[in-house]
């Protein structure tokens, strides 16, 4: 068997019902060559008995409590596909979109996961921070790579679980690759994406990632770093107790077991995700280009270090680092003031570094920056391609 679509659903029977349906009448396959798993998180909604009665062919793991998302690997590891495929229970591959990149990663033993562009109602698209790293939504995964090693991490339930394993990806020698004109589509069924519990693991998790697989001094930057990223957006949204017990409970998981790195992770697996060095080359040859000394970054992005240490290796003095989210109002970064976008009107920055990578921003950031000011503006991410990864491996 070619594939098995993963889902793990709870109390969105409706949702997950769609989906099934559409995956059921749309899937460019044999039916032979394709599978569902379900693993329904102890819901209390009647969605186990209605995915049974309208879709038998379903493989359906009834969990007796809520395990989180990590409720992902008790499919993985029944599943008999080649490749596994990440969807919520609110999302779905549009078109041929799996077979796709079935086929490129057929081509590619080295390639371990194939991440889409994820597009949402109305048009707008929702990406992972770093475009290196697996989306839940909207992902292949090799099976049998992802067996080997480990799975998600059991003890996160939701939030940067893509990230550790990605980590672990990466640091196996295999690579992830985000191509544009591989989609899916997410319909965005209401739930708590904004809850304490939300913030809380958004703290939790990513602290624990950085320790886990970071090298020092890195680990310990990165620690700072989104410490004061998550707490803004925390206390923004009304939840700084449920980020300080984050930032708690991720400093007694360093302190057990549960906190120590998985194994070494080679420097080549922490440059594919952060791009220090690639950011910083990047920064200098535009630098000398344009003959820049002064320079404003964009975004205080999850990635936001690479940026500063880039233009500093670049001999770039940092004026400011604008960013119109009001969670970032008055906030300090490393002696730098964050500003919204109007007030670099008035600062001596003779050129722009967009930090951001999210694919799903960049594009309108860009964009944004250079209807407003006439000075250079310097991307770091670039978009890649279905058609254009077959030509480049042909050549």
């Amino acid at each position: 068997m070619r594939i098995s679509h993963i889902v793990v659903t709870r109390n969105r029977r409706e949702s997950l019902l769609r989906m099934l349906d559409i995956l059921e009448h749309n899937t460019p396959l044999p039916r032979n060559d394709w599978e569902t798993l379900v693993v329904d998180n102890a819901s209390t909604d009647g969605t186990a008995r209605a995915v049974a009665e309208r879709f038998p062919r379903v493989r359906l793991i009834r969990n007796r409590r809520n395990e989180g998302l990590p409720a992902r690997n008790r499919a993985i590891y029944r599943a008999q596909g080649e490749y596994c495929v990440l969807l919520d229970d609110d999302s779905y591959p549009v078109a041929d979109a799996v077979p796709r990149a079935v086929e490129r990663m057929d081509g590619d033993a080295r390639l371990g996961a194939l991440v889409g562009r994820v597009v949402l109602p109305g048009g707008g698209e929702e990406a992972p921070a770093l475009p290196s790293v697996l989306i839940g939504c909207a992902t292949v995964l090799r099976t049998d790579l992802v067996r080997r090693l480990g799975g998600f991490p059991q003890d996160f339930f939701r939030q940067a679980e893509e990230y550790d394993l990605s980590f672990r990806i990466w640091d196996a020698g295999y690579r992830v690759m985000r191509l544009e004109d591989v989609v899916f589509r997410h319909e965005k069924a209401p739930g708590n994406r904004a809850s304490a519990l939300v913030h809380r693991l958004d703290m939790r998790n990513n602290l624990v990632v950085a320790h886990r697989y970071l090298p020092e001094p890195l680990a310990t930057i990165y620690r700072r770093d989104w410490t004061q990223r998550y707490m803004a957006l925390a206390r923004h949204a009304g939840h700084g107790w449920s980020a300080w017990r984050g930032i708690a409970e991720a400093a007694l998981r360093r302190l057990g077991r549960a906190g120590r790195p998985a194994r070494p992770v080679r420097p080549e697996a922490v440059e594919h995700i952060l791009q220090l060095q690639g950011q910083a080359r990047l920064i200098g040859d535009w630098a000398r280009q344009h003959r820049i000394r002064n320079v404003a970054i964009a975004d205080f992005s999850k990635n936001l270090y690479a940026t500063y240490r880039g233009c500093l290796e670049a001999g770039l003095q940092i004026t400011c680092i604008a960013d119109n989210h009001p969670a970032y109002r008055s906030i300090v970064y490393r002696g730098i003031p964050v500003l919204p976008d109007p007030q670099l009107q008035r600062g001596p920055a003779e050129g722009i570094v967009v930090s951001t990578v999210n694919p799903a921003r960049i594009e309108q950031r860009v964009r944004d920056l250079e209807a407003q000011f006439s000075m250079p503006v310097l991307r770091l991410w670039q978009p890649a391609y279905l058609g254009a990864a077959i030509r480049r491996k042909v050549a």
